[in-house]
C-alpha cells in the first residue's frame, strides 16, 4: 500500500500533459501511486501516458466523457493511499511537493486537508489568490469564496471515508469548493502550507474564463456559500450578505461591499475579530486578491 495516492483527471491535453506527469514521477518522495483518469480523450493522451513505464501509474481510460467530478469521485474510491493528493493535467508540482506535504500532514494530525501556496504562469497569469494559511482564516474566507487551489490539496482518506465525503456530481464547476465545505461542516480542519509547491497554469480555456462554465460556477458556488452561512445567518441575513458578495470572486469585487460582508460575519460568528480585521486591512491597502 502506497503512502499517497496522486489523482489526475485529463481530457484532450496531449500537447501539454507530459510536463505535469513527469513532475509527479520525479518527486523526491517516491512512495505513491499515480491514478490518471483519461476522460475518453480523442487525441494522443493514451499514447503519452502509456510511454511512461512506471509501475506507480494506474491508467484508467473512460469509455465516454464523464467529467472531472465523476473522475475525482471514482479515483477516491480506488485510492489505496493514506493520503490523497490532486494535480490538474496542466499544473506542475515542485519536486519536493509530496515530501513537504506528507511531512506536514504527519506532524499536524489535527489537519484533515492541506493546500499550498502557488506560483501562477501562462497567457492569462495574474497574482495568486492563495494568500492566507491559518485554518480559521481559511474557514472564514470559505464563506465568501474558495481560498484554495485544487491542484495543491492533500487530504486524509480515512477522514473522508468515515464521514462519507466525496465530490458531489451536482456541484458542477464548484466540486472542489463543495468538497472543502463538507470537510468543514463535519468538523475537519483545513490549512495551507505557506510555501510555493505548485505552478498553476492560467489560460483562456479555464472554466473561470469561459462564459458558460463561469455562470455555472457562480450558481453552484453560491449554493456552497449558502450551506456554510447557515451556521451564522437566518434567511433574511443570508440574503443581505449574499447580495454583497454574490458574484465574488468572478467579477471585479467592490472592496467596500466585501468589507461590509466581513463585518456582518464578525457580529454573528466566533471567528477571532483580529483575523477579520486583518483581511479588512488588506482590502484597504489593496493587498487582498482572489
Amino acid at each position: 500500500m502506497s503512502k499517497i495516492s496522486v489523482v489526475m483527471s485529463t481530457f484532450n491535453r496531449g500537447s501539454i500533459l507530459s510536463e505535469s506527469i513527469e513532475a509527479i514521477l520525479n518527486q523526491t518522495f517516491e512512495d505513491f501511486e499515480f491514478i490518471i483518469v483519461d476522460d475518453a480523450s480523442s487525441d494522443n493522451t493514451k499514447e503519452i501516458i502509456e510511454k511512461y513505464k512506471d509501475k506507480r501509474i494506474r491508467y484508467i481510460k473512460q469509455r465516454r466523457n464523464l467529467g472531472c467530478t465523476f473522475n475525482y469521485h471514482y479515483a477516491q474510491e480506488l485510492a489505496k493511499g493514506k493520503y490523497i493528493a490532486h494535480i490538474d493535467d496542466d499544473d506542475i508540482s515542485k519536486e519536493n511537493r509530496l515530501e513537504c506535504q506528507y511531512k506536514y500532514m504527519e506532524e499536524n494530525k489535527d489537519v484533515v486537508l492541506s493546500g499550498t501556496y502557488i506560483e501562477t504562469f501562462g497567457e492569462t497569469a495574474r497574482p495568486s489568490w492563495v494568500m492566507y494559511d491559518d485554518s480559521e482564516t481559511i474557514d472564514l474566507l470559505m464563506n465568501i469564496y474558495n481560498p484554495l487551489c485544487h491542484s495543491t490539496i492533500m487530504y486524509r482518506k480515512d477522514f473522508v471515508k468515515e464521514n462519507r465525503i466525496n465530490y458531489d456530481f451536482e456541484k458542477i464547476c464548484s466540486q472542489d469548493y463543495d468538497f472543502y465545505k463538507q470537510i468543514i461542516l463535519t468538523g475537519g480542519k483545513i490549512s495551507i502550507i505557506p510555501e510555493i509547491l505548485v505552478k498553476y497554469k492560467m489560460h483562456s480555456k479555464r472554466i473561470t474564463d469561459i462564459k458558460k462554465t463561469m455562470e455555472l460556477q457562480i450558481i453552484y458556488a453560491n449554493e456552497v456559500k449558502k450551506e456554510l452561512l447557515e451556521r451564522f445567518f437566518n434567511r433574511e441575513e443570508y440574503e443581505e450578505f449574499n447580495e454583497l458578495v454574490k458574484d465574488f470572486p468572478f467579477n471585479n469585487y467592490d472592496a467596500e461591499r466585501v468589507e461590509k460582508a466581513l463585518n456582518m460575519i464578525k457580529s454573528k460568528s466566533k471567528y477571532e475579530k483580529q483575523k477579520i480585521d486583518k483581511i479588512i486591512e488588506d482590502i484597504k491597502n489593496n493587498k487582498f486578491r482572489f
